[in-house]
């Protein structure tokens, strides 16, 4: 069904998965028990299990900083959510054989004035109306499991560019070369069948090996994450990671590594760059120290090249390389990384918890370099929420902030790192058709968000306040040239969140008004005044939920 990930031209891959597995078996007691997982696209569950991990109702040891993460293991001290929704309810149980169908999705998102949102999976950046349906079932023969999850996608995508964006637009795109980022998706009436969370799996706990389109994310952060987040369409990839938390006696562990198939877009002005997909190689470890309850400590790489220069073992495995330049052929190679470090501390007695991711563009020369200079291409993120209990038991008041930032360093000015996700010699950055496969503000975004939400089970109603920085960098780089100092383009937006259930449909919106400041940078250096836009984000989402 996947076909084609990778030709590999000899048997690396599968001896090293075999020595994989085995090794973990021989160490590690297990269970043949797998279940359907909780995609990652699908967000009203993921903030259900983060809350009702706050709440002290779900084991910390699962870290949920490696997903998708198997809906079976959340079964775990969980009680019926509002009397209707259980996450025991989606679980699959111990047997030889079962069949489930999984939960119906009809999500629909509308801009007024131009694109803005992601977290978003399949669907586009793009103004106007557009809808993204999901379904599928999943079974299991033993160890062998099946998850078909197909994502069909519909959007009306006008073009909304006059002639003053258009030649904004073009400028920043030759800035941004390194990057497969088009401002416009490609055409009107845009259409696209996926095979969405899909995969095909072989478990044997705490082992899974597999092939899978799943969306992945990796890392702590809730808005954003650095490395490997839903804001693209699923990538086919094999994958072989930990089905539940490995126990050991310093300790619990989680990790995945995944070799993977990247594809450029079909926008017209990327025909100049290298038109073949490339290969990702990524791998994310988590350990949960046993003597600190709560905290877990990760480390996430990720290597990709074009397939055509990929040759020996060493190209397929360069996870395993050292982090120093100058101890590897980096420099020889038409290849990029991208490496973070993460932490977070979960304080189910106080309802809170506290996190942040810090990542590498680029390597570090060598120890000493890294010592001088640990902000050089950097990227960072931290986060905090807070559950409290209001007067009625079954009511809590939800606090969040989250804070990214993906422009370069004041180092930038003596040590030029470029912007976030580009690197030179892969001409279509850290993307997969058209978006970036990490954080959703993009290169050399900022973005700050605060949420205060009342909960009650599953339901929810909540504001929702931020402030987005598009491209840092690029407004540097324009100030530089002598343009306008007041040239960036930032967003204001404040709305409502809502979700309500019926049965077992849920029902999830939110409407955000969003002002935005120099709209596309056009003050001073494309020599137009500054163009201040208003936009009407509004997403509306129907989930039916199988018993």
């Amino acid at each position: 069904m996947l076909n084609c990930l990778v030709s590999f031209k000899n048997l690396s891959l599968q001896l090293f998965f075999r020595g994989f597995l085995a090794s973990c078996l021989s160490i590690f007691s297990y269970e043949s028990i797998q279940a359907q997982t909780i995609p990652v696209t699908d967000l009203n569950l993921q903030e259900l299990v983060r809350v009702k991990q706050l709440e002290g109702k779900i084991d910390s040891s699962i870290s949920l900083n490696v997903n998708p993460v198997v809906s079976y293991n959340l079964g775990i001290q969980t009680d019926n959510l509002n009397n209707r929704f259980s996450i025991r309810d989606l679980i699959s149980e111990s047997k030889t054989f079962e069949f489930k169908i999984l939960p119906i999705g009809l999500s629909q998102q509308y801009n007024s004035h131009h694109a803005y949102g992601w977290n978003d999976g399949l669907m586009i950046p793009a103004k106007a109306y557009q809808v993204l349906f999901s379904a599928g079932v999943f079974t299991r023969f033993g160890p062998l499991s099946i998850q078909l999850m197909p994502e069909a996608l519909y959007a009306s995508n006008p073009r909304h560019l006059d002639r003053a964006d258009q030649i904004a637009s073009d400028v920043y795109s030759g800035y941004i070369y390194t990057a497969d980022i088009p401002q416009y998706y490609w055409a009107p009436n845009y259409s696209k069948l996926s095979y969405g969370q899909s995969s095909v799996r072989l478990t044997i706990d705490p082992v899974s090996i597999g092939i899978s389109n799943e969306n992945l994310r990796w890392g702590p952060g809730r808005r954003n994450s650095l490395v490997m987040s839903p804001g693209t369409r699923g990538f086919k990839h094999l994958t072989l990671n930990t089905s539940k938390p490995v126990r050991t006696p310093i300790g619990s562990l989680e990790g995945q590594i995944i070799a993977g198939r990247l594809e450029q877009s079909d926008d017209p002005s990327n025909l100049s760059k290298v038109n073949e997909w490339r290969y990702l190689s990524g791998m994310v470890f988590n350990y949960q120290p046993l003597w600190v309850p709560g905290l877990s400590l990760g480390l996430s790489r990720v290597f990709q090249m074009y397939h055509s220069d990929v040759e020996g073992t060493a190209d397929y495995f360069p996870l395993f390389q050292a982090f120093e330049k100058n101890k590897t052929d980096e420099d020889s190679k038409r290849r990029d990384q991208l490496t973070s470090v993460f932490a977070r501390l979960l304080i189910p007695n106080a309802g809170a918890e506290i996190y942040t991711e810090f990542a590498r563009n680029d390597h570090s020369v060598d120890i000493r370099d890294f010592t001088m200079e640990p902000n050089h291409s950097r990227a960072y993120l931290v986060g905090f929420q807070k559950l409290s209990k209001l007067k009625k038991l079954d009511e809590r008041l939800l606090i969040g902030v989250e804070i990214t930032q993906l422009s370069q360093a004041p180092t930038r000015h003596v040590r030029n790192a470029g912007t976030f996700y580009t690197h030179s010699p892969i001409l279509q950055g850290y993307t997969h058709r058209g978006e970036v496969i990490g954080a959703g503000t993009g290169p050399g975004g900022n973005i700050q968000t605060f949420e205060v939400s009342w909960l009650k089970g599953i339901r929810k109603l909540g504001v929702q306040l931020e402030r987005y920085i598009h491209n840092n960098d690029y407004y540097q780089w324009i100030s530089s040239g002598g343009g306008d100092k007041e040239g960036q383009w930032v967003d204001l937006s404040a709305g409502i969140l809502i979700k309500q259930d019926y049965k077992n449909l849920l029902v999830s919106g939110e409407l955000l008004g969003i002002q935005s400041f120099n709209y596309l940078w056009q003050s001073g250096y494309h020599g137009t005044p500054n163009k201040d836009v208003f936009n009407i984000h509004a997403r509306i989402g129907l989930s039916y939920y199988f018993k």
